[in-house]
């Protein structure tokens, strides 16, 4: 019984339309600090209110940050195949231009129509 399971699970993945997103890996830039200054601050609000405005304009599938201190700090889900396009999106972020933050992007292979279910109503 779980071998037919698994196989009714497998094609029913198989089938589902695929397609290449933008993925983008934060990492800490050259300028990354730990300090909590008031520069810092601000190249913080302005990065998210980047993110919110490129989830606003349905260019951000998804984005957030990873758990622990490594240099891998976060990571973005552009709805593009483009890289080109992508970067441009990521060079208006502040944290990335001020060296902040760096983003090393790479085309991602999945399932059509991905992005951040609402919320369960219970």
């Amino acid at each position: 019984m779980r071998m037919l399971l698994l196989f009714v699970f497998s094609l029913s993945l198989t089938a589902q339309e695929m397609r290449f997103y933008v993925m983008g890996m934060l990492y800490r830039g050259p300028q990354w600090t730990a300090e909590a200054t008031e520069e810092v601050k601000k190249l913080q609000e302005g990065h998210m209110a980047n993110i919110n405005k490129l989830a606003g304009e349905k260019k951000l599938i998804l984005a957030g940050p990873m758990a622990g201190t490594g240099d891998l700090r976060g990571i973005f889900v552009f709805d593009t195949d483009d890289l080109k396009q992508a970067q441009a999106w990521c060079d208006q972020d502040p944290a990335v231009k001020a060296g902040r933050l760096r983003v090393e992007l790479h085309k991602w292979y999945a399932a059509k129509g991905i992005g951040v279910l609402p919320p369960a109503k219970r």
